[in-house]
């Protein structure tokens, strides 16, 4: 939409749902961006840093917002769906349109049928959106209500089950992985899979009490329990009994020098999108004043190293955010705060 309120091109993910007359919308969305970024103003801010780059509809949804020169754009999603890919997206719509439409809107004539074209444009950007080899697509028990496939997409479904990764689809299909990663993305674009969740190295999570009892009970030394579990199954327990919260996927890598890290997170991704076996959590960190026995212990980069985190660990920021404060990889800090030890307590907050 034009910052002056008119909506110049808008597109219905869902084809059969009209959600909100465009005009309307977009008149609401430039009223309440340019009431929030004038009262920042009025309070001695500047107009950036009044900008809303989010609005709750209900618990369910909430409208992204992203701003370009004289556009705005906004999104309108599901809270679970939104990640910084979706972010991405919404900028990269933003910046080719501009850079498509760059002299239209400098001498535009209040006709929006010029953006019409757009929408070509808007689905490869959406076709671009990251998808990991790793990832394991899942049919929606509902699709066949909704959509007739081609023959080809048919015989890729045939492949879909469940627990196969989207590289191991590949190899099966007989096609190459690119190709495989552009009709997934046809078939969720038409809603007719789900994919498991994104697993990055540097990401923390922690096991529900009902999947840490499951291992334990499971994972018990004795021959009997060690023949009724597939080899495949008790080196995934293996790995998600080593999952304590604290861990990174790059640290337990390191620990489990068998698998490699495409693996490590085929596993947690899988075990993640059953829905009650993992978490995601951030930590927060807080330090309890470092012992003079624990400060002899460091050698001289890593006690300055304790001295700026003592300062900085004060539970109320993330690892995340205290890696970016202070530019080291979060390895490294998860490593320090480990030799201080019983230094440390954490806050824990779970990412939805």
């Amino acid at each position: 939409m034009h910052i002056s309120g008119v909506c110049l091109f808008s597109y219905n993910f869902k084809e059969n749902v009209e959600i909100i007359k465009r005009d309307l919308f977009s008149a609401f969305i430039t009223a309440i961006s340019t009431f929030s970024a004038e009262l920042n103003e009025e309070l001695g801010y500047s107009k950036e840093y009044g900008r809303l780059h989010s609005i709750p509809i209900n618990q369910t949804f909430e409208i992204m917002i992203s701003y370009n020169g004289p556009l705005i754009g906004t999104l309108i999603i599901e809270k679970r769906y939104i990640d910084e890919d979706l972010k991405i997206f919404l900028n990269d719509v933003l910046n080719e349109f501009l850079l498509k439409y760059k002299d239209n809107l400098h001498d535009w004539d209040s006709d929006v049928l010029v953006f019409e074209p757009f929408k070509s444009k808007i689905e490869r950007i959406y076709k671009k959106l990251e998808i990991l080899s790793f990832q394991i697509p899942k049919i929606d028990e509902r699709y066949e209500e909704r959509i007739v496939l081609n023959e080809n997409y048919l015989s890729l479904i045939q492949h879909i089950d469940g627990e196969k990764n989207i590289n191991e689809i590949s190899e099966q299909f007989g096609k190459n992985i690119d190709e495989i990663k552009s009709m997934i993305s046809d078939l969720m674009w038409q809603e007719v899979i789900n994919l498991s969740d994104k697993v990055y190295d540097d990401d923390i999570f922690e096991p529900k009490k009902d999947l840490f009892y499951l291992i334990k009970t499971k994972h018990i030394d004795s021959e009997k329990n060690k023949l009724t579990i597939p080899e495949k199954k008790l080196i995934e327990f293996n790995l998600l009994e080593t999952i304590d919260g604290f861990k990174t996927v790059f640290d337990l890598s390191e620990e489990f020098k068998n698998l490699t890290i495409n693996e490590i997170k085929h596993i947690i991704s899988f075990y993640l999108s059953e829905g009650s076996y993992l978490e995601k959590i951030e930590l927060y960190p807080q330090i309890i004043a470092i012992s003079d026995k624990v400060r002899k212990k460091l050698k001289s980069k890593d006690l300055a190293l304790a001295y700026s985190l003592e300062n900085i660990c004060d539970g109320e920021l993330s690892l995340v955010e205290i890696c970016k404060q202070i530019g080291i990889p979060i390895r490294d800090l998860k490593k320090i705060l480990d030799t201080i030890g019983k230094h440390v307590i954490y806050r824990k907050k779970y990412v939805k």
